[in-house]
């Protein structure tokens, strides 16, 4: 049978010992929090793609408009996205395929793009002036400017306005630019956004027949030998004051050159005017043209100078001059420029 040592003292740690052994295990324990936080995690999220470098006055629209981006991160900190974008001062007017670049978050890295290249397309920022129709209703500014993408500007013929309020005379409302169809145009603005509506009495609303007057700009060397219009007649409607003031509805200005040429051209309509036929609001013009030369006859020892279409062989014959010299009839398809000197 063992016997007990009554005199063996029990162990224990000096405090300067457990000040060793504690600071060791906080030491552990922090070092085991930076090694395990230094670790990289991999994230993967959509990001949104940033436009820079963009000129003004130019339309860019990218697709798609976010990214898919895989990148590792440090476990314990912020976990930060990183920053995608596209440099548009590499992009030319038309369709092309632009790199993806991107900032990587701190302490961070970017492991890939889906997709790594972006469409972007890129036309000019115009503008037109345009006219709101509007049937019985007085519409203050009669006028608006359509902005936007040269290929959304062209798309508007027409200018319309909410559904004005049941019961309200006068109102405030949204202008939208429409297309042939009557669709509204995408990204498009409208200046000014809103315009003042006043609903006129529907009893003075009358429906009429005018034809269509085209309105041609014809440079100096040019001869317009003639025209057609397709309809030759629109169907208008407005209020009897502004209808009854109505003799023909101009078209917007037709350049001319030398040749055969069709056009569709939009019908100037007065404030208050709608067209109900076409309901374009457009027309077909067909003309045909051609050049001028300068041509010098001699009559009786004055010389003459003309323009004349460069099909018309004029002669002397052709011109009608008084004894004294003065001319007094010519072809109508020529332009007399002058009389020289005697010869």
């Amino acid at each position: 049978m063992k016997r007990e040592n009554k005199n063996r003292k029990p162990f224990k740690f000096s405090d300067k010992t457990k000040l060793l052994l504690l600071s060791f295990i906080i030491a552990l324990g922090l070092w085991s929090s930076v090694a395990a936080g230094s670790l990289p995690v991999r994230l993967t999220q959509k990001v949104e793609i940033l436009q820079v470098n963009g000129q003004a006055n130019w339309y860019y629209e990218v697709t798609p408009s976010t990214v898919d981006v895989s990148y590792d991160v440090p476990l314990i900190g912020e976990k930060e996205p990183p920053v995608v974008f596209v440099r548009l001062d590499q992009a030319k007017w038309g369709d092309q395929e632009l790199p993806l670049q991107t900032f990587a978050p701190t302490s961070g890295e970017v492991i890939s793009l889906n997709p790594e290249k972006v469409k972007v397309h890129v036309e000019p920022i115009v503008s037109k002036l345009m006219q709101v129709n509007v049937v019985n209703m007085k519409v203050e500014p009669g006028q608006v400017i359509v902005t936007g993408p040269e290929t959304a500007v062209a798309q508007v013929t027409d200018i319309k306005v909410q559904s004005p309020l049941t019961g309200a005379e006068s109102m405030q409302l949204k202008p939208i630019a429409v297309d042939k169809n009557g669709k509204e145009v995408d990204n498009v603005k409208i200046s000014p956004d809103l315009i003042t509506v006043t609903i006129e009495q529907a009893k003075d609303t009358v429906t009429m027949q005018v034809p269509v007057l085209p309105q041609f700009d014809v440079p100096n060397n040019v001869f317009l030998k003639g025209y057609t219009i397709t309809p030759r007649v629109v169907t208008i409607q407005g209020t009897s004051s502004v209808v009854d003031a109505i003799s023909f509805i101009n078209t917007a200005k037709i350049s001319v050159a030398s040749g055969s040429s069709s056009v569709n051209v939009a019908l100037v309509l007065p404030t208050g005017i709608k067209v109900l036929e076409p309901s374009s609001g457009w027309v077909k013009v067909s003309y045909s043209a051609e050049t001028m030369t300068a041509t010098e006859l001699l009559v009786d020892g004055h010389l003459y100078s003309f323009l004349c279409p460069s099909s018309l062989q004029i002669t002397a014959s052709d011109i009608v001059v008084t004894p004294s010299g003065e001319l007094t009839d010519y072809p109508t398809s020529c332009v007399f420029l002058g009389k020289g000197g005697n010869f």
